[in-house]
């Protein structure tokens, strides 16, 4: 039997802890320095978070992960097709 394993997601991590700016401001300079980088071929469409740093935003997928800490967000690609398979 084998057995599929998906690619891991890799992130472009960016951490902010300026409290004059907003959330989502920092979330927009963490998508503009992920396509700034040019390592990767597709937009971005995740932004990992901790949960007290939880927002919508607009056509981006905010998730809440244990893991990481307050003001450091982490800009990826996440495939939906291969989470259904």
């Amino acid at each position: 039997m084998a057995t599929m394993f998906r690619k891991p997601t890799q992130f472009l991590m960016w951490y902010d802890d300026n409290p004059k700016i907003p959330t989502h401001e920092k979330i927009e300079e963490a998508l503009e320095a992920f396509v700034r980088s040019k390592r990767w071929r597709q937009q971005p469409n995740l932004v990992l978070v901790n949960e007290a740093d939880v927002i919508d935003f607009k056509d981006i997928t905010v998730r809440p992960a244990a893991h990481i800490r307050r003001n450091t967000f982490w800009v990826g690609y996440e495939d939906a097709s291969a989470l259904d398979a």
